[in-house]
């Protein structure tokens, strides 16, 4: 308080009697019960988000600049729409956001995450009817990051692993994009499905999500060639309007 008194140009240089400097004892106790931590920890790592599927193409005021000219999605995406999708976390988040973050970025998804991302499918998500088989969302910048977490989150599972996803085009990052409309045409041609895939309802693993475009726009591709309902889930949500 002192400091904060001479920084305003305070001339009062009395005691506060009020912080712990001044009346010599903790003001607020320092024990932490450690089950209450432990409740507090496992409330967190169980407190998944809902990924919404959007049902609309986002469209542009210019009706001479379409959405998606390559894959032709019509406006209103029907029988295309991605089910209800599930993400573990918060980015960064104290349940599993932090874990998450730290193992993206040495590159490599732990075990831990695995067996986490498969109790919140089996136990708690529960997605009706099951999925019968799992593929991801691919990267050309870290090729082999989700797929190694989608091929031992399949084992796990006890579900086979389709690598059915391919990325024939590079495209900007979507946080870049400036509106719904851009990020929607900044996926348009840049991933193709690897024919032939099972009928069964499927999995759809990501990393991270943000918009969440980008596994509406699989998830549709998917169906069109003749998958299952699409159930999509993440790791982390890095969205600012969740």
């Amino acid at each position: 308080m002192t400091t904060l008194r001479n920084a305003l140009d305070d001339s009062s240089q009395g005691m506060c009697d009020k912080c712990e400097n001044c009346v010599g004892q903790p003001i607020l106790s320092k024990e932490v019960d450690q089950a209450l931590g432990i409740k507090a920890t496992q409330f967190l790592r169980h407190a998944e988000e809902v990924i919404k599927p959007r049902k609309q193409i986002a469209t542009s005021n210019d009706e001479a600049a379409r959405t998606f000219t390559e894959y032709n999605f019509p406006r209103n995406l029907g029988a295309l729409i991605a089910q209800e999708g599930r993400v573990l976390s918060r980015w960064g988040d104290a349940g599993w956001g932090r874990t998450v973050a730290d193992n993206k970025h040495v590159g490599h998804f732990s075990d831990e995450l695995v067996d986490a991302m498969a109790e919140m499918i089996q136990q708690r998500w529960q997605p009706t009817p099951a999925p019968a088989w799992i593929c991801c969302v691919p990267s050309r910048n870290h090729p082999e990051l989700v797929p190694d977490f989608a091929r031992r989150l399949a084992v796990r599972l006890g579900l086979p692993f389709i690598d059915a996803v391919s990325k024939v085009k590079n495209n900007l990052p979507q946080k870049g994009q400036q509106n719904r409309f851009h990020q929607c045409h900044n996926l348009d041609g840049a991933f193709a499905i690897q024919q032939p895939i099972p009928n069964g309802p499927v999995l759809l693993i990501d990393d991270i999500v943000d918009s969440g475009w980008t596994l509406t726009v699989i998830a549709a591709l998917l169906q069109q060639a003749g998958s299952g309902c699409v159930y999509p889930a993440a790791l982390a949500s890095s969205s600012v309007n969740d």
